[in-house]
């Protein structure tokens, strides 16, 4: 895999994400989200039995049973950790691919990692509750969710 133009105007890096955040990417690229852990939330809204939840727009649905991925699972010499929080890991030089699993159930494939998926019709409402409730988060493709209201 060869390094791409990174999305912040920097060197190109091959960009990887650790298998604790995986989930957060078991999605169509473009879908808005918000993924939370569960561990030490003050919230009770936000509490569930799962270590993780993301939660998605009800209009991603039928995308969401549409699409197919492809993960792929890179060899991890030469990656740096880029954000903890996130999970995020670069490289910026190429790095082999060690297999590719593909994905037909997006839903199913989240489920059996142990990660509680929440359908709401808009996010804001969950991207407010997790920075008030001091979970680690993410909030990803923010700018395709729906307007808040």
């Amino acid at each position: 895999m060869a390094p791409r133009p990174a999305p912040d105007g920097g060197a190109p890096v091959v960009w990887a994400v650790d298998e604790a955040r995986l989930a957060h990417y078991l999605l169509p690229r473009d879908c808005p989200r918000v993924c939370w852990a569960t561990t030490g939330v003050r919230d009770p809204v936000l509490g569930s039995p799962a270590l993780r939840v993301v939660a998605v727009e009800s209009g991603w649905l039928s995308r969401i049973a549409a699409t197919v991925l492809h993960v792929h699972s890179l060899d991890p010499a030469g990656f740096t950790l880029r954000d903890g929080t996130a999970g995020y890991w670069t490289s910026p030089s190429d790095v082999a691919v060690r297999a590719v699993q593909t994905v037909r159930d997006c839903v199913a494939a989240l489920a059996d990692r142990g990660v509680e998926l929440r359908v709401t019709p808009e996010l804001w409402s969950y991207r407010d509750a997790v920075v008030r409730g001091a979970a680690e988060f993410s909030a990803i493709r923010m700018r395709n969710a729906r307007p808040a209201g």
